[in-house]
């Protein structure tokens, strides 16, 4: 009992000097370059073309002759008027998406230019 007692008072007064000691450990913060590579645009749209019917009831038979003759069929897509608009205001927005996306992507390939580059 007076053998461990004084193996553990040893210890205590000692502090653990016995064991090596520990390196200090030395924090640095280093600014990475970031590198993400920019991407191509996509290519241009390639539209085909449509044709346009604009059918009374005035000139509905000759129409109809004519759309016979250049289709084959006899059949085709109506839309009104109010419709037709609806379709407008619809490619209004989807060509301000498209803007609003195309301004973001721009923003964001400026924000990753090199400072250097910058300075030119």
């Amino acid at each position: 009992m007076k053998v461990s007692s004084l193996l553990l008072l040893s210890l205590i007064v000692s502090s653990c000097t016995s064991w090596p000691k520990f390196t200090q450990i030395e924090v640095q913060t280093v600014e990475v370059e970031r590198n993400i590579p920019i991407q191509n645009r996509p290519r241009q749209l390639n539209l085909s073309n449509i044709t346009w019917y604009v059918v009374t009831e005035e000139n509905f038979e000759e129409f109809k002759k004519r759309y016979e003759k250049e289709n084959g069929m006899f059949l085709f897509y109506v839309i009104s008027i109010r419709d037709y608009e609806t379709l407008s205001l619809n490619m209004a927005e989807i060509k301000r998406y498209i803007e609003q996306q195309k301004q973001i992507i721009i923003y964001y390939e400026e924000a990753i230019v090199p400072e250097k580059e910058e300075k030119k």
